[in-house]
């Protein structure tokens, strides 16, 4: 995989040798330790993976919330929901301390005005991104990102208690 930001993406090669001699295959997407990569580190690919994973578990659980009570619901959600944020996804660990600082810096959680059912949502601040590289940034990215995956996966239900205690 060569990694490339520039639009258009240059020329692809026709091969890549090492240096014993053998070709390497060339890949536009690559998973590397749980993470799915693309050439241009947009991270799409990956973010589309989680929302895949995490939606057909919300499904399972709406369709089966007459089986559980609130306790082992709360308990599913954490043995399969919550391991698939943790794991990898650096805007939740930022958000709950465990990322490096240099990370965690770049989140800052929008404090809600008023009281309403969709302040329990944590939202991010999302920084002012003046060109389409600005809007490429881990800062800004993943404010969207996080915010936008709030809105569709109604997660709010489903975040730590200390989490959404110091959001509010």
């Amino acid at each position: 995989m060569l990694f490339n930001r520039l639009l258009p993406a240059p020329a692809r090669p026709t091969s890549i040798t090492t240096l014993d001699g053998s070709d390497l295959e060339y890949v536009d997407i690559y998973k590397y330790l749980g993470v799915w990569l693309d050439c241009k580190l947009s991270f799409q690919t990956h973010i589309k993976h989680l929302q895949s994973k995490i939606k057909s578990r919300v499904g399972f659980l709406f369709r089966n919330k007459a089986s559980f009570t609130h306790a082992a619901k709360l308990t599913l959600v954490k043995l399969t929901i919550l391991p698939i944020l943790d794991f990898g996804d650096v805007i939740y660990k930022s958000m709950l301390g465990k990322a490096p600082p240099y990370l965690s810096s770049l989140v800052t959680m929008a404090t809600p005005t008023h009281s309403t059912s969709s302040s329990r949502c944590i939202s991010l601040i999302i920084p002012k991104a003046n060109t389409s590289f600005g809007r490429l940034s881990f800062q800004f990215s993943a404010a969207c990102d996080w915010n936008e995956w709030q809105k569709s996966l109604k997660l709010e239900t489903y975040l730590p208690h200390q989490l959404q205690t110091s959001a509010i």
